[in-house]
């Protein structure tokens, strides 16, 4: 009952337009809505919240409330299957070397006026940000969100952003590049950028995964168990 009342929840969460930080309904007006007992609604919503699609805020204003959707919550998800059927951070590699080169390629074929800005935005503040932590590494993240969204395809982005979120919860955001080796890895950046804004997906694809692999490469020379390693639950 608790799973019919979540999904009758998220149909209209969907079909209403609310956003994050809209309120849903108050808990008397679900319980005749639904015409289900308070333990059935109750643990509806503890099962929204798990998911990370509401909060319950606490106090005379709180209640259900959308949360903004979070790849982190989708990682959360992912790693308990990963972990159980044995996946490794190797594997992990190897997906995101399929899908952040493919978003690559897509973002330079759509060619959104309004995601190209962001694009010309996000590269220019990478470009004149400091190489220490954590404003590099907060340039560098963003170039690599603001690339992943511009695809278009919603499927793609939420998976690569949560991929990317297991990897670096792993690795660690900024300690897997020498500081000496940034000034490279932001002109890797600027080539790829470039590639997109020229429209050119193909030579945006190959740079990504150029990129990536070498991204790879040097963690695993720093931490060369980790290709076998089995992705950790919880992360």
């Amino acid at each position: 009952m608790a799973q019919i009342v979540a999904s009758e929840i998220v149909r209209d969460i969907v079909e209403l337009g609310l956003r994050p930080g809209d309120h849903l309904p108050t808990e008397a007006e679900m319980l005749e809505q639904f015409d289900v007992g308070r333990g059935s609604l109750r643990e509806a919503l503890r099962l929204l919240e798990s998911y990370g699609l509401i909060s319950i805020r606490q106090g005379q204003n709180g209640g259900p409330i959308v949360a903004e959707i979070h790849p982190r919550d989708l990682a959360r998800t992912l790693s308990f299957y990963f972990h159980m059927t044995g996946a490794t951070y190797g594997e992990l590699v190897e997906a995101r070397l399929i899908i952040e080169p493919v978003m690559a390629r897509l973002s330079a074929e759509r060619q959104d006026s309004e995601s190209m800005e962001q694009l010309r935005l996000v590269m220019a503040r990478e470009q004149v940000a400091s190489f220490d932590e954590p404003e590099y590494v907060r340039r560098a993240d963003d170039f690599h969100y603001v690339v992943s969204g511009m695809s278009g395809n919603r499927v793609l982005d939420l998976i690569g952003r949560a991929l990317r979120t297991l990897y670096q919860d792993r690795t660690g955001s900024g300690a897997l590049l020498p500081h000496d080796s940034r000034p490279a890895t932001r002109r890797l950046h600027q080539e790829i950028g470039d590639a997109i804004l020229e429209g050119q997906g193909a030579l945006a694809a190959a740079q990504m995964s150029s990129h990536l692999r070498s991204l790879a490469a040097a963690q695993y020379e720093r931490t060369p168990s980790l290709r076998h390693e089995r992705i950790a639950w919880p992360t």
